[in-house]
């Protein structure tokens, strides 16, 4: 039995993957296991055959939907031996019996959560810091306690595919370094900004007077001033990803390593965007050459364009809707730089990997706080995030009640009138006061998923999204029940349901019924006071609230079948029995 199985992370990896695999229904997971009788306190024994031997675990019922969830150790037992299982070995034994798995993805999928399990020890070392940290309420503080899990129910979300040991520490949001950032001269002609960039370049934004001073130094000393135009970069990214791609570009001085480094930075809840000490309220993204989730984590220059209007389509939404315009705002993600090809293809690589992008967080009153903060307890008990918002002994019930007011009120009320943010809980962010969430703030607006027909009868613009592939694009959805199954799949299956269930584990008084009836009694409550053709709602409802199955977002079988990595996580929509049906709940 290895560390980490006996710490916190590795149940936790156990759990999310055994989970995954059920669901999904990988080798024939949950088709071809054997469920035992009731014991005594309602678990069952799973039996598996896999080969010569077989997969047993004690399982319980799932309490979120139909089915059952981990609640005790796993082991491969034979006629002779029995072998517990970390996260790992129960992957090596169930890929080993899917069909057609090629031995390379198999490897590689086992190899990255092996990586997780090795380098546990660094969010278990992190873990008492942290507590103390967002106790006291600054917002890097909950900006890494949403980087903990990254995406939960994920079991590879915290593999980081490129980073070492040493890179996490220093760039990873569980240590919570600062580090400066690096910068180079880009000749300004192959320097592409946005209609809202500051003429005066990233700089202009992210510098203070003496820095701007040391910056231009340099750049006259070079001889680059006026030709060329400073842009930051993730050190990781200047060390790592430049030099083979830009090679002609440094050899003939259209690009130039500058030897400033500034202002200081550390990693928010997304790895490759940082938080500024000295710029509150604004954040960086840049583009980062490692892969989590399967996703190369670059700036393609077609998802900032497609931001830009994704934005747009979000704040004229939340201009036709008084509730929205009173409980949600959009940060302002219209500044960003780009390189440029010659050509100007915005679908060429090295675009993705030479830019920056500026957000500005709006200027509300509240503490900010990640969605997904709420679901972390790194030292189990109850979230930190909660504590600072709510004290030491807060009504988990009625905090989880005003979560899912503004999160479903949200979704629900853009889906009336045809589109849906992605409303995972690193992308949502609630500005608390007062003992409570007042308000949600949108970010990272370049996924804001559309029906067209929907948008267009509400007297809302189609967005001229730029998409490679039309029939497969996730952006201009061509059935409405696909613009649902967004919201359904990420705020609620993901977002909303790892609060509820930090929330059970931490307070025996909670418990994942009370979460379900508290979303059921919110959608019902939005449905019938939001303004929408009658059609519309009952297709909703009917969606919703209504049927047995919902759309379940796959995580494991679409890495099966990735071949490269691209920008995009790769994932497919399955079904799995709804956790908001409502029958099931009277």
């Amino acid at each position: 039995m290895t560390d980490a199985m006996t710490g916190r992370i590795g149940p936790e990896l156990l759990a999310e993957l055994f989970d995954a695999l059920w669901i999904e229904d990988v080798a024939g997971f949950r088709s071809r296991a054997v469920l035992g009788a009731d014991f005594a306190d309602g678990s069952r024994d799973y039996a598996l055959a896999l080969g010569a031997a077989h997969l047993r675990a004690t399982v319980r019922p799932d309490g979120w939907r139909r089915g059952v969830r981990l609640a005790g150790p796993v082991r491969y037992e034979s006629a002779t031996t029995e072998d517990p299982l970390d996260a790992p070995g129960l992957l090596a034994g169930v890929l080993a019996a899917v069909p057609d798995l090629a031995p390379a993805t198999a490897a590689a999928t086992i190899a990255r959560l092996q990586g997780i399990v090795a380098e546990a020890d660094l969010w278990e070392t992190a873990a008492p810091d942290l507590e103390a940290d967002a106790r006291d309420g600054p917002p890097l503080a909950f900006e890494r306690l949403a980087a903990w899990r990254d995406r939960p129910f994920h079991p590879l979300a915290r593999a980081r595919h490129g980073l070492s040991r040493e890179d996490m520490l220093a760039y990873g949001a569980e240590a919570g370094r600062y580090f400066p950032l690096a910068w180079c001269a880009l000749v300004r002609e192959r320097c592409e900004p946005s209609p809202a960039a500051d003429p005066g370049g990233p700089a202009a934004v992210l510098l203070d007077a003496p820095q701007r001073v040391l910056l231009d130094a340099e750049l006259a000393a070079r001889g680059l001033t006026g030709s060329h135009v400073a842009t930051p970069l993730h050190p990781w990214q200047a060390a790592h990803a430049l030099a083979e791609p830009f090679a002609d570009e440094t050899r003939s001085g259209r690009l130039v390593p500058l030897d400033f480094q500034g202002s200081l930075c550390a990693a928010t809840s997304s790895l490759r965007t940082v938080a500024l000490p000295s710029r509150p309220g604004l954040h960086l993204k840049l583009p980062l050459d490692v892969q989590t989730l399967g996703v190369r984590r670059l700036l393609p220059p077609q998802s900032l364009q497609n931001g830009l209007h994704g934005e747009a389509l979000v704040r004229a939404g939340l201009a036709r809707d008084p509730w929205l315009a009173h409980h949600v705002r959009a940060a302002d993600e219209t500044a960003f730089w780009h390189f440029s090809e010659a050509d100007g293809d915005v679908y060429a690589e090295r675009g993705a990997l030479l830019g920056c992008q500026i957000r500005r967080l709006p200027e509300a009153a509240g503490m900010p706080v990640p969605l997904a903060s709420f679901a972390v307890a790194p030292l189990g008990g109850l979230p930190p995030a909660v504590r600072a918002v709510a004290g030491d002994h807060p009504d988990l019930a009625g905090l989880f009640a005003g979560i899912a007011d503004l999160v479903l009120g949200t979704a629900l009320r853009c889906i009336a009138l045809g589109f849906v943010p992605e409303l995972h809980g690193q992308n949502a962010l609630l500005l608390c006061s007062d003992g409570a969430p007042r308000r949600l703030v949108l970010r990272d607006h370049d996924t804001v998923r559309t029906a067209p027909a929907w948008l267009a009868e509400s007297g809302l613009t189609v967005p001229p999204y730029l998409v490679t592939d039309p029939l497969r694009n996730s952006l201009l959805l061509r059935r409405p029940e696909d613009l649902l199954a967004y919201a359904q799949t990420l705020a609620v299956d993901v977002a909303l349901r790892a609060i509820a269930e930090a929330f059970a584990a931490a307070d025996p008084g909670f418990s994942l019924s009370i979460a379900r009836n508290s979303l059921v009694a919110t959608c019902e409550r939005v449905l019938a006071e939001t303004q929408m053709p009658a059609e519309r709602r009952s297709f909703i409802t009917k969606n919703l609230l209504d049927s047995e199955a919902a759309p379940f977002k796959q995580v494991l079988i679409p890495l099966f079948t990735l071949e490269t990595a691209n920008t995009s996580m790769p994932s497919r929509l399955g079904s799995a029995p709804n956790p908001l049906f409502r029958d099931a709940l009277r």
